[in-house]
């Protein structure tokens, strides 16, 4: 007579391994409180057995969507909003993390907690101290707004250089030579490379670089209250300049709202360039000349891309989308002896 074979079972897993079962249920279902290496003996035994949890018809492969508490930024709500647009296709589903400070170094087991499959990083430079417990969970990781690479990453971010370029050629050309530049305080690859080019720029037309009129690293409040204070700091130092460039729009309204308060006007006596072109950049007054790179795009091309990963297993990509400039009121020759 055949032996009857026993149907493979959470708790026959647990039994085979030595662990409970809620150790085995955690490891299936990517949750927090079970070591990585029961996950990987759970994950071979998942093979061996051929064994799927039997999960309910409507449930979706569910991606972690994380970005900062201090990066609930215009530009991180248009990514979400591309974000939402592939969710409402139905392949997949997300939950929004909102990760304060206290939460770096534990971004892993927030993910676990929300069983998801895969991770979106919204702004990911502040979670760099995450990046190698991501990169050995085996967890698909997109980010978005930056280009570090990491096995198991991939990115979409945007070309800050040309961008950045364009908009320093573009006051250049006007006849600015005196030209600021405030630098925000995210520690992004892409923020870097935009005040690299505007150097790169000045250099390629003999202007020289003047440290005094850069200003980067003051602390507190957000991007907008840095701007105003950042202005305020280039101001009180005394050197002139008739221009100013900004690595995101907000940091521009806040440095318009410092120069009118020291009584500058725009662009009669300060020319203004921003990066990003916010829904806000077309109304405010003057209408901000920025950058434009497509967020809402990037957000869409990560979920995408995440979802073709759990799917078929397609890499997931390194892509770099175009920037162009948007020529708006804010930027105007400099008068006659502020150049």
């Amino acid at each position: 007579m055949a032996r009857k074979i026993k149907p493979v079972s959470i708790s026959s897993i647990a039994a085979e391994l030595g662990v409970s079962p809620s150790a085995v249920s955690r490891a299936i279902n990517n949750r927090a409180g079970v070591s990585e290496e029961t996950r990987r003996r759970v994950g071979v035994l998942l093979e061996k057995y051929r064994f799927r949890p039997a999960y309910p018809a409507s449930r979706l492969p569910r991606v972690a969507v994380v970005t900062g508490s201090a990066h609930l930024a215009p530009y991180s709500a248009s990514v979400l909003s591309g974000i939402c647009r592939y969710v409402c296709g139905g392949t997949i589903s997300a939950a929004a993390l909102v990760v304060p400070e206290s939460g770096r170094g534990r971004l892993l087991d927030l993910v676990r907690d929300q069983q998801c499959s895969a991770v979106i990083l919204i702004v990911p430079a502040c979670f760099a101290a995450d990046f190698p417990v991501l990169s050995a969970s085996g967890l698909p990781v997109m980010l978005v707004d930056e280009t570090v690479v990491f096995p198991g990453s991939g990115y979409i971010d945007n070309d800050s250089r040309t961008g950045s370029l364009e908009a320093a050629r573009y006051l250049i050309g006007l006849g600015h030579r005196r030209i600021g530049y405030i630098v925000s305080r995210s520690a992004t690859s892409n923020h870097r490379e935009r005040f690299d080019a505007y150097r790169e720029a000045l250099a390629e037309a003999g202007i020289g670089f003047d440290p005094a009129l850069a200003v980067s690293g003051i602390e507190g409040g957000g991007e907008m209250e840095f701007g105003f204070r950042a202005m305020r700091k280039l101001l009180s130092r005394g050197k002139p300049f008739s221009a100013l460039m900004a690595t995101n729009d907000e940091i521009a309204l806040g440095a318009i709202s410092a120069a009118r308060e020291a009584g500058l006007r725009i662009p009669a006596d300060l020319s203004v360039i921003g990066f990003d072109d916010n829904a806000f950049s077309a109304f405010i007054d003057p209408p901000l000349t920025t950058v434009r790179h497509d967020a809402e795009q990037a957000g869409f091309l990560a979920a995408r891309a995440v979802d073709e990963y759990l799917q078929s297993g397609k890499p997931l990509p390194r892509e770099i989308l175009p920037t162009r400039l948007v020529v708006r009121s804010s930027c105007g020759a400099p008068r006659q002896g502020r150049e």
